[in-house]
């Protein structure tokens, strides 16, 4: 069922303007907002536990590193399993990991597949356990002046995910005895390792109300990481255009020439194997260049790994930890920028 966009538009301007949405500031602390990991039960529909080692790992480095967690909705898989199975799986790995932060250090927004959350108590907080532990949304202010960014699952104004999703649950339910099946005969394939469910027009829903309220947003939800308003895809095909360019140019030496020209094979190479994945996604604004004010935070349950926004000292982010932390670098920083020259360009 397609985005409805109205619908979107209208809750998310309900939550941008409520006074009952916690603020928090961005500039006195430092970030990690991850989303859809799909916690389950560590069997074969749980598609979250081949990234176990990499969630552990970035854990461990963002508490070292004095972050503060935002999961941004669908942390846990409620859709197929019950909190219990999902906590005695991950007790010891992931909840132990979440509860050294401290309580203060962590903040839940809930989405679909973990709407539940309005109501339990949270295995990741310590004593006492707290239920209605998360919210629907949180704003963020840079410097001292008013919030001038909205954190959100982003499912608002999904039919199947919001107004219908327990039907949606209902379904899910009952394929979940069969699904390790249908993926071993190739039939089906999580969205977070393929193309994502969610309609292909998601990503210029959510980027046109960003703009048209000179907010900086960030969600998940979609499975597909957003930076700046340009999916990884839309980059590299930038970034082969630019090669491309300075090789026709001419004026040239031939070793700069070969080196060009490797480096270009090597993004075209990138580029296949994002095409390969069905993620190259529809541009965000396809008038032309956008505004950098959307940006998502990808999930938890990619085949090779994870994906996180950070956030620190006016620079935001978007990192990938690796599905084995132990075979090179745990984890590499795809692009960063400035939040402040973002916002200035957002409000011009």
């Amino acid at each position: 069922m397609a985005q409805n966009r109205k619908l979107t538009h209208e809750k998310l301007t309900q939550l941008w303007q409520s006074d009952d949405v916690p603020v928090l500031d961005a500039h006195r602390s430092k970030w990690a907002l991850l989303s859809d990991t799909h916690f389950g039960n560590g069997g074969k529909a749980d598609d979250f536990r081949h990234n176990e080692k990499a969630l552990v790992a970035a854990l461990e480095h963002y508490n070292r590193e004095g972050y503060s967690l935002i999961f941004l909705g669908d942390t846990e898989e409620f859709w197929q399993f019950e909190l219990g199975e999902i906590v005695a799986r991950y007790e010891n790995s992931i909840y132990s990991r979440i509860k050294a932060f401290g309580d203060e250090r962590v903040h839940r927004v809930y989405g679909n597949h973990d709407i539940d959350w309005r109501t339990l108590p949270d295995p990741a907080r310590n004593a006492p356990a707290k239920a209605a532990c998360a919210t629907e949304a949180l704003k963020m202010r840079v410097g001292e002046g008013n919030a001038s960014m909205l954190l959100v699952h982003g499912h608002q104004g999904d039919p199947q995910s919001d107004k219908d999703a327990w039907s949606s649950r209902f379904f899910v339910r009952i394929f979940r005895s069969v699904e390790y099946i249908a993926k071993a005969l190739r039939l089906y394939g999580h969205s977070s390792a393929t193309k994502s469910r969610i309609t292909e027009d998601y990503e210029q829903i959510l980027y046109a109300w960003a703009r048209g309220s000179k907010v900086l947003l960030i969600c998940g939800h979609s499975h597909r990481a957003i930076f700046a308003s340009k999916s990884y895809a839309r980059r590299l095909k930038d970034e082969i255009k630019g090669l491309q360019d300075r090789i026709d140019t001419g004026g040239l030496s031939e070793k700069e020439k070969r080196r060009l020209k490797k480096e270009l094979d090597g993004l075209k190479k990138r580029l296949k194997h994002e095409k390969k994945r069905n993620r190259e996604i529809d541009p965000a604004d396809p008038q032309g260049e956008p505004l950098p004010c959307y940006f998502n935070t990808g999930c938890g349950c990619y085949e090779d790994g994870m994906t996180v926004v950070e956030i620190a000292d006016d620079e935001i982010r978007l990192v990938k930890w690796h599905r084995e932390p132990g075979a090179g670098p745990a984890f590499e920083v795809y692009r960063a920028g400035k939040l402040s020259d973002f916002l200035r360009e957002i409000a011009s």
